[in-house]
């Protein structure tokens, strides 16, 4: 081969090289950018669960505190019901004896 076929081989092949570079520098930045976009996903799907777990927390919170409150309802209805059956009790034991009394007036 003459020394202008090697430059010619040479210089083909350069071209190919660098065309070779910059379709496979193309692919990276194809790739780094679709990995920044997953990347990005994730961060807003994490967030999304940070602020559902919040959310699920506050709902928590506010579910105890109002057990607690019918569980305070239910237990002050629960002894006014005493206090109204002791006093209902008290009327008809305080009846009968006036009935007795008055039959034995009669």
């Amino acid at each position: 081969m003459s020394d202008k076929d090697l430059v010619k081989e040479l210089k083909a092949e350069i071209v190919d090289l660098v065309k070779d570079r910059d379709d496979a520098l193309d692919k990276i930045k194809s790739k780094e950018s679709r990995m920044k976009q997953v990347l990005i996903k994730l961060e807003h799907s994490t967030q999304d669960v940070q602020t559902v777990g919040h959310k699920i927390s506050d709902q928590n919170r506010q579910i105890a505190d109002l057990r607690a409150r019918l569980d305070t309802k239910d237990r002050l209805l629960g002894e006014a019901l005493q206090k109204i059956k002791g006093i209902h009790e008290d009327s008809t034991e305080k009846t009968q004896p006036e009935e007795i009394s008055t039959e034995d007036e009669e």
